[in-house]
């Protein structure tokens, strides 16, 4: 279960409150992003507010991905991508497995971005989410995108999860 909270906790639909994010200034960090952003669609992305943070808010799972901030209005102000992730660890390491470690970081900035665009709405962001991992696949038209057909099927689970009755009744737990 575990493996697949990853998608439920990059939401900022729990409404993280502004806090001070421990950021990460590491080069290595930083070209860890800007791969992913690159992947996402730096061109559609690339403008947004995206901070590297070394450190969890404390309401946050341990679990957790990424993050948005939101003010007072709803408005996303700020995403935070967690360095100590796993996938973010993992698309950092050269590998079998960083491809699809860094589709998965993409798909995380993908979410986070709709959230900065258009506020809380958890359902927008997943299907945003969802919309990416969807086209990753269809651009492998002659190969398996194997992490992407992953990615997805993750993807539609945390939504569902996220987007049940019991969610909106107590905070995911840690």
């Amino acid at each position: 279960m575990r493996s697949l909270v990853w998608l439920v906790l990059v939401v900022g639909a729990c409404g993280v409150p502004s806090v001070r994010a421990a950021e990460s200034t590491s080069a290595e960090d930083r070209a860890v992003l800007d791969g992913a952003l690159k992947l996402a669609g730096r061109h559609l992305y690339g403008h947004l507010p995206f901070a590297l943070a070394s450190e969890l808010p404390p309401r946050l799972s341990r679990g957790a991905e990424a993050w948005t901030v939101f003010d007072e209005n709803g408005r996303g102000t700020r995403a935070f991508v967690y360095t100590h992730s796993r996938t973010f660890r993992c698309a950092s390491v050269p590998g079998r497995d960083q491809p699809g470690c860094q589709l998965k970081l993409a798909s995380v900035i993908v979410h986070e971005a709709w959230h900065l665009q258009h506020g809380r709405d958890e359902g927008g962001a997943y299907d945003a989410q969802l919309i990416f991992l969807q086209m990753t696949e269809a651009w492998a038209t002659f190969q398996l995108n194997r992490a992407a057909a992953i990615n997805i099927n993750e993807v539609r689970r945390a939504k569902a999860r996220a987007l049940s009755p019991e969610a909106s009744i107590a905070p995911p737990a840690p």
